[in-house]
Parts: C-alpha cells; sequence; structure tokens
C-alpha cells in the first residue's frame, strides 16, 4: 500500500470516526431524552390516576392503599401534606428525594419536575384534592437504576453500531481507493520518474476508471513528448560534443573567472596534453606566456583578439594562430571567453615556399635575361662589327634563350601535373624496353664524361602506366646520376619485379648529398649546390616533376645518400596502375 493511499485512508477513518462518534453522542443523547421524556409521562399518567381515585372517592387507610397499588411497580409513591409530611407512601430512600428543595405552596396546579444533575432519580410531584376536601401532594419517583441499564444498553447498540460502521467503511475506501487511487498513485510515480529524467516510464492503463484512464493517457502523451524532446536533444548534444570534439581546430572554453571549462580533443594532441585540464586556471594550462596575454588581453579589453605564437616541441616549432572572444549574458556581462587554437605551420610554410617560388622564378628567369641583354646591347654599341665577337655573343644569347625556355616548360609541364583533374594516359608499359632506351638515349653523354651506364634486370616486366611520363622519370633520374657524377663514375639501373609491384632503383656513385638535404630534394628550385647545378644546365624542378608523375601513379619515390659517395633513388609502382 503506498504511502499516499495510507495517508489518505487515514484521513478518511479519522474523519468519519469524529462524525460517526459525535452522531453517536447525539443519538444517545436524543434517545436518553427521548426516554426520560417518556418516563415524565408515565409519572405524569399515574398520577392522574391517582388524582383521579383520590377526589372522587375517600380512602380509609391511604398507606396499604398506596402499597398494594405500587409495591410491584417500576415507581415509588409518596403523599405529602402542605408541610411537607409523608402522609404515605411506598417505601422509599427520603435522603434521595427533593423533598428539601420543595416549595409545596409553589407546586402549580399542572405539577413539577425535579431531578438530581446526574438523572440518578426524577421526581414528578403535583397537588391533588381529595374526597373530604382537602388536598395532598402526589409524587411518583423512577430511580436511575432502571434508566442505567437502559442506557447502558443504548449505549452498546449505538457503539457495537458504530463500530460496524467503521468496518464497512473502511473495507469500502479500502476497496474503493485500490480502485481510485492506485491509478494516481501510479501517475505520481511516473510523474516522479520523469521528474529525475526517466522519460520511458508509463502509466498502465487498462484497470483504471475512465477519469484516470484518461489522466494516464495524458501523463503517458506527456511522457513520448518529454522523451521524443529528450532524444532529440541527446542527440543535439552529442552532435555538438563530437563537433567540439573533433573538429580540425583546438578548443578551450573558460569561465568568467579564468578556470578552464572544456579542452577538446584536438587541443589536447595539439599540445601533448594527457592530464585533466578543467578546473584550472588557463595561464597554468596554456604552452606559452604570448597564448596567455591574448585571453588576458579579451577580459580587459571584453572585445575579440588573436596572435600568431610558436611552440617548441622538442627540436621541431609549430605556430599557432590564437583566436578569443568573449562570452556575454543576456545582460551584457562577461560570462566566459571561447578560444580557438588553429595550427598554422604548413599555412606558414607554404606561404614561404610560394615566396621562395616567386623569388627562385625571379631569380631564374633574371640570370638568362640578364645575359641576353647585356650580349645584346654589347653587339648596339658596335662589337656586331666583328664577326667572332658577334658569333660569339649570338650563340650565347640563343643558349640562354633555350634555357629560359626549358624553364618555362618545365613550369607548365609541373602546373599541369598539379591540377586536381590531371588524367594519365595509361597502357601496359614493357618497363624493361623503356629502361634500355634511356640507356641508349643517354649514352653519348656517359661516353662524353668515360662513364658506365650498368643495367641489371629481367627480361621482361609490364606494368600499366603512362609510358611518356614515365619515361619521363627515368630519364630525368638517369640524367641527374649523369650530371651529378665525377668523370669517370658508376650509374646504375635496376629493375625487380615483384607480385603485385615493380622496383626500380637508380643509383651513382656521385657526390652524394648530406641527409639533412634530402627531406627538401623534391621541393620546386631546391638546390643542394646551386652554382653547380645551374651549371649543370637543370632548372630546379626535374625532381619536383618526379615526384609529381611517380604520385599519379599511386607509386612511392625514396631517396637514399651519403656525401662523396652516392646517391640511390627507389621507385616503387603498382603493377596495375
Amino acid at each position: 500500500m503506498s504511502k499516499y493511499r495510507k495517508r489518505f485512508i487515514f484521513k478518511m477513518i479519522s474523519f468519519i470516526s469524529l462524525v460517526l462518534v459525535a452522531l453517536g453522542f447525539l443519538l444517545g443523547q436524543s434517545f436518553k431524552e427521548f426516554y426520560v421524556q417518556n418516563e415524565k409521562e408515565k409519572l405524569m399518567d399515574e398520577t392522574a390516576l391517582v388524582e383521579t381515585i383520590l377526589r372522587d372517592r375517600e380512602v380509609p387507610d391511604m398507606s396499604r392503599y398506596v402499597n398494594e397499588l405500587y409495591a410491584e411497580s417500576n415507581f415509588d409513591m409518596i403523599l405529602f401534606n402542605s408541610r411537607g409530611e409523608i402522609i404515605a407512601g411506598t417505601p422509599v430512600d427520603v435522603t434521595k428525594l427533593k423533598v428539601a428543595t420543595l416549595n409545596f405552596s409553589a407546586i402549580p396546579d399542572e405539577g413539577t419536575f425535579e431531578s438530581k444533575t446526574d438523572d440518578s432519580v426524577v421526581q414528578f410531584t403535583k397537588p391533588v384534592p381529595t374526597a373530604d376536601g382537602g388536598e395532598v401532594y402526589v409524587s411518583f419517583i423512577r430511580y436511575a437504576q432502571d434508566l442505567n441499564v437502559i442506557y447502558s444498553r443504548i449505549w452498546t447498540v449505538i457503539i457495537l453500531s458504530l463500530l460496524a460502521s467503521l468496518v464497512i467503511i473502511f473495507l469500502t475506501i479500502y476497496r474503493s481507493t485500490k480502485r481510485f487511487l492506485r491509478p494516481i498513485a501510479e501517475a505520481t510515480d511516473v510523474l516522479h520518474e520523469l521528474s529525475h529524467g526517466n522519460y520511458k516510464s508509463r502509466v498502465y492503463e487498462l484497470a483504471a476508471p475512465d477519469e484516470s484512464r484518461d489522466l494516464g493517457r495524458s501523463i503517458n502523451l506527456l511522457a513520448r513528448n518529454l522523451e521524443n524532446a529528450s532524444s532529440g536533444e541527446a542527440m543535439q548534444r552529442a552532435r555538438l560534443e563530437s563537433l567540439i570534439e573533433y573538429m580540425g581546430a583546438g578548443l578551450m572554453l573558460i569561465d568568467e573567472k579564468g578556470y578552464v571549462l572544456l579542452v577538446n580533443r584536438t587541443y589536447r594532441e595539439m599540445f601533448n596534453i594527457h592530464e585533466p585540464s578543467s578546473g584550472k586556471l588557463y595561464y597554468r594550462v596554456l604552452p606559452n606566456e604570448k597564448m596567455s596575454q591574448v585571453i588576458e588581453d579579451v577580459y580587459l579589453t571584453e572585445k575579440p583578439n588573436r596572435k600568431q605564437s610558436s611552440v617548441r616541441f622538442g627540436i621541431n616549432s609549430r605556430t599557432f594562430m590564437v583566436s578569443a572572444a568573449p562570452i556575454f549574458d543576456k545582460n551584457g556581462r562577461v560570462q566566459g571567453t571561447t578560444v580557438v587554437f588553429n595550427d598554422i605551420t604548413e599555412i606558414k610554410k607554404l606561404e614561404q615556399m610560394r615566396k621562395d617560388f616567386v623569388a627562385n622564378v625571379s631569380h631564374e628567369l633574371k640570370t638568362p635575361l640578364t645575359s641576353i641583354k647585356g650580349f645584346a646591347e654589347t653587339l648596339l654599341d658596335g662589337a656586331q662589327e666583328v664577326p667572332e665577337i658577334r658569333e660569339q655573343f649570338l650563340r650565347i644569347i640563343h643558349d640562354e634563350s633555350e634555357r629560359m625556355q626549358t624553364l618555362v616548360e618545365d613550369l607548365l609541364e609541373l602546373s599541369r601535373l598539379e591540377q586536381d583533374n590531371y588524367q594519365l594516359e595509361t597502357a601496359i608499359v614493357d618497363v624493361t624496353s623503356l629502361v634500355r632506351e634511356t640507356a641508349a638515349l643517354l649514352d653519348r653523354r656517359a661516353t662524353e664524361k668515360e662513364m658506365t651506364i650498368h643495367i641489371e634486370m629481367e627480361e621482361e616486366v609490364f606494368i600499366r602506366a603512362d609510358l611518356n611520363r614515365l619515361k619521363q622519370v627515368v630519364v630525368n633520374l638517369v640524367a641527374n646520376a649523369l650530371n651529378y657524377t665525377p668523370n669517370g663514375g658508376n650509374v646504375w639501373i635496376q629493375l625487380e619485379d615483384g607480385e603485385e609491384s615493380v622496383q626500380l632503383i637508380i643509383k651513382d656513385d656521385g657526390i652524394g648529398i648530406h641527409p639533412k638535404e634530402t627531406q627538401r630534394i623534391f621541393e620546386r628550385f631546391y638546390r643542394v649546390d646551386k652554382a653547380r647545378s645551374r651549371n649543370s644546365g637543370g632548372t630546379g624542378l626535374g625532381l619536383a616533376i618526379v615526384k609529381h608523375i611517380v604520385d599519379l601513379h599511386h607509386g612511392e619515390i625514396e631517396i637514399a645518400s651519403e656525401e662523396h659517395k652516392g646517391t640511390t633513388f627507389t621507385i616503387r609502382l603498382p603493377k596495375h596502375g
């Protein structure tokens, strides 16, 4: 039984008990008054009978007459004279009578009732004329012994009736509350569950009365709506948490007192943080003072602020853009700060590469243009009159023009390869034939430098590739090996056939490269020895083109080099493109 139901039954039983007790008391008093009144009427009737007898005839022996008449009755009868003296009567305890308080001369003709406060004695006295012309006072007395028995019976009946009524009422209320209050109690429990966030709780409707069933349906509808709203809110919250946690930028939320409320996963990964940051002051969490100053300025000015800051991680350094903005409440007071950290290291690197590219292109074009302009001016100043000088200067102008043309062609070639929509013209390519053709093409240059090209490969190796682009890769790498190897050196071309890929190795025993330079060897215009590279006729774009072609074939290219010992390029290409 629920607490609510117990309280309801207790209150109902208490109230009904009070009503029944009050009703029983009133009923008992009514019965008592009714009975007393009935007894008084009997006393009056008896007095009237005696009055008739005494008025109509003389009674010689009054005492005997009274004893014979009322000895066996429920009454006592006494005759008084006007002085209050007893003339005759049944045996009676005079101390119980009201004789001392009676004023016989003041008793009215219709008689008077006297009783003790506890109704233990009821006495009716009336003046009665006698047949001889005199007057006596007749008193009839009824004692409490008889009344108490009757009163006891009345109260017994009333109490038993009250108890029976209480039992019947209790059973009725119990059954009624079980039917009517159980749905309410169940609804209360469901509402309690809903208030604590359990939106799956429902009211059982089948056994409830119509009104309670309507209440249950309404609560269930409310629960379903809350569940749907909660699910939607939970989904939105999950999306927001996922967005915050996995966004590309680091995020930090700070309250109005400067304590960190939240940092996302990206922030922790950016700064290699493994300990919880929440609940700490922001300047104890940030990696340097410059970042802390950004946030401090936001609190001071209440305006957004952003600055770049570099953080060292071992021997490396990364650059971050720190953007902070205040969070205001509806009253315009600052409630906290949002801080976003963007790693702009690659952007800065790309900016630097762009600047270097522009500078390199300008420099590469400036040198031949300066030569062309200088020799052209010399010819215009009169040197053209000397045939030997004119021919020499014109040949230099021609060579520098070809160098500029080669540079422009390489730039255009690299630009085409870098386009997203560039498509290779793939076909089945015999790599062994390609290697032999390349060796034959560059054999004259090798002979001029007294160098030897060694070829180590299987009879036939086929892959799906773009023939012209692949030839461009092999020619470029072998030509570089010839250019950067001293006279009398060696170049090796090795071709290895695998199940899924083909491996092409081109190595030399030339001047080599310092290991720290190999990381930038595929950048545009990057030269280890700028003067030597320029004298060799290179544009500084060859290896960048090679790298793009290999990437377009979904392959890999690696470099291993050691100064004064040589360089090895290893290319792995999938057989099926």
